[in-house]
Parts: C-alpha cells; sequence; structure tokens
C-alpha cells in the first residue's frame, strides 16, 4: 500500500535536497487515490509522518523500514521517526524510531526556525507558504512590513533577511510570537526593527496603524479558530481596514486555507469592501503540496493598492 508514498519520497529525499525542511509526500491534496490520509514531512534529521485515518502498527513499521532504507541508500541521515496520529481535532504523537527533540532548528530558503515535531498539531513552521515568502523577497528591500495573524513570524524573518526596514507581527497567541522573537534571534536578526503586538487584531487596529502606513501587509488568518475567528463571519471585517493601513503602491498578499472556502470567497470579498486593491492573481500551489482541487487547498492571492 506504501509504494507511491516511498516513490515520491524517494524522488525528494536526496543528499543535494536533504538539507531543508520539506513535505515529501502530501497526501492530503487528493493526487495519490487511497492515501489521502498520509504525510510524510522532512525536518533533517527528523522524519515525522501524519496519519489521518487509523493504520495498524505493523503497515507503520514496514513504513518506517522502508522510509529508512531510502534514506540510507541516498546517504540521508535519518535519527528519529514521529509519527503523529490526527483524528478531527483529537492529535496524539509517538516516537516510531530513534529519538525526536521536543525542540529543533531547521532551515528553509537558509533561514533558522525553530519547530516543536513532537506537538500535537501546528509544529511552528507552515511549508506551504515556503514558496510565497521566497517570491517575496525581491520586493522587501527598505519596506515596512504587516505580518497579520504573523503565528511564528516566518513571513517576518524572510522580510528582515531581504532588506525590510521595519517588520510589524501581529498574533494574539503571545507564545507564538516568543517563538518568532527566537526566530529572529536564530537568524541574527535586528530586533529594533521588529515588533511584536500580542493582541485581539479586532481590538489593536489604531496600534497596527501607528506602525504604518505599509508598503507590503500579509494577511493569513485561521480558517476556524472557536471564539475569536470565523472566515466568513470576520475576514470581512479585516478586509475593510486594509485601506487604512498601506502607503501609495501597496503590496497585500492575502491567504484563506478552507476546503469549503473557493478563491471567489475572497475575491468577492476584496472587490466588494476595498475595490482600490488590484487583483494581481494567485500563487500557484507550493510544488510539494499538490492539489486535485486548487480550490480545497491553501489559496493565496496578490493584489495592488491603487
Amino acid at each position: 500500500m506504501w509504494q507511491q508514498v516511498l516513490t515520491v519520497c524517494a524522488e525528494k529525499l536526496q543528499p543535494n535536497t536533504g538539507l531543508e525542511a520539506r513535505r515529501l509526500f502530501h497526501g492530503r491534496g487528493h493526487c495519490y487515490p487511497g492515501l489521502e490520509h498520509v504525510v510524510v514531512n522532512w525536518y533533517p534529521p527528523y522524519l515525522q509522518i501524519a496519519l489521518y485515518a487509523p493504520v495498524e502498527s505493523q503497515q507503520i513499521n514496514q513504513l518506517v523500514r522502508n522510509l529508512l532504507d531510502i534514506a540510507d541508500r541516498a546517504a540521508v541521515q535519518i535519527d528519529g521517526v514521529a509519527v503523529q496520529f490526527r483524528e478531527g481535532r483529537r492529535t496524539v504523537t509517538k516516537e516510531w524510531h530513534g529519538s525526536v527533540p521536543d525542540e529543533h532548528l531547521v532551515h528553509e530558503h537558509g533561514l533558522a526556525y525553530w519547530i516543536q515535531p513532537k506537538r500535537n498539531q501546528n509544529v511552528g513552521l507552515f511549508l506551504d507558504m515556503g514558496h510565497v515568502r521566497a517570491a517575496l523577497a525581491d520586493n522587501m528591500q527598505d519596506a515596512k512590513v504587516l505580518n497579520l495573524f504573523a503565528y511564528t513570524c516566518a513571513f517576518s524573518v524572510s522580510a528582515i533577511a531581504h532588506g525590510a526596514h521595519s517588520v510589524v507581527n501581529n498574533d494574539m497567541n503571545a507564545n507564538v510570537l516568543n517563538l518568532g522573537k527566537r526566530n529572529h534571534l536564530a537568524n541574527h536578526q535586528d530586533m529594533r526593527r521588529v515588533r511584536m503586538l500580542s493582541h485581539n487584531v479586532f481590538k489593536a487596529w489604531k496600534k497596527i496603524r501607528d506602525y504604518g502606513p505599509y508598503d507590503i501587509i500579509i494577511c493569513d488568518p485561521p480558517t476556524n479558530q472557536r471564539g475569536s475567528f470565523v472566515a466568513e463571519k470576520h475576514y470581512p471585517q479585516v478586509i475593510k481596514q486594509l485601506p487604512k493601513l498601506v502607503a501609495p503602491g501597496a503590496k497585500l498578499v492575502m491567504c484563506l486555507n478552507s476546503p469549503f472556502l473557493d478563491n471567489d470567497f475572497l475575491r468577492h470579498q476584496m472587490a466588494r469592501w476595498v475595490p482600490k486593491f488590484e487583483y494581481l492573481g494567485n500563487y500557484p500551489p507550493h510544488p510539494d503540496f499538490p492539489e486535485v482541487d486548487v480550490e480545497r487547498g491553501l489559496k493565496v492571492q496578490d493584489y495592488r493598492f491603487r
């Protein structure tokens, strides 16, 4: 049952590509029938396997053995394998081979980020946004950047690394912002150019405006975070504030990660509430995250303030 998983992982797990974090197998995109429940992530030198449906221990043992054999033939070192069992909101992670640390420093496009590979749910770095961070790099020189729903500040780290004048990170979770600060420090960046605002965005618009106007805004809210953000209800409230935050000609990156809301939802909201933002197009899915139906995966749209 694992042949397609092994074939795809073998193509990616090579010495010349084995030094940076990446998704090795993305079953969630429904490109591999019968394997929609399987994800394999590479956080060198550790593997994380996420299973969204029950799999027998014997089958997991076989998968892990085969992945270790692939790595051995490619001269890629694997020190540990963690298996994450995901059933709705309930998640349990177990060490399956070797030892996996609670925290680990990984790299993406040459920049360092702390992750928690055994954390139940998100480990601290969204790999599916890596290509967007890379695409924005050339726009960052001397820019004032706003990172809304900043999580662990990966966009902020990339912005400063590529010459941004300053970045404001806003996220209501102070713990993830603390990890974001550690990400900046791991890259030896000047924290005087970075601000961390641990506020509910709907109560912080004035403070956010005070640090603007911004040349680039990245807006990547949760889809459905109980008690704080539901896309259908709250995204329009965010969109309405955008014209008050931007400098002339500002660039805007809008993200939506919901299988139930398509690109048209976001485009229609933007056209209705902020028609001065010109739609420039969509970023394609990350090549490591293939999707049969792109409308069900991560949507990332590019706008310019006219």
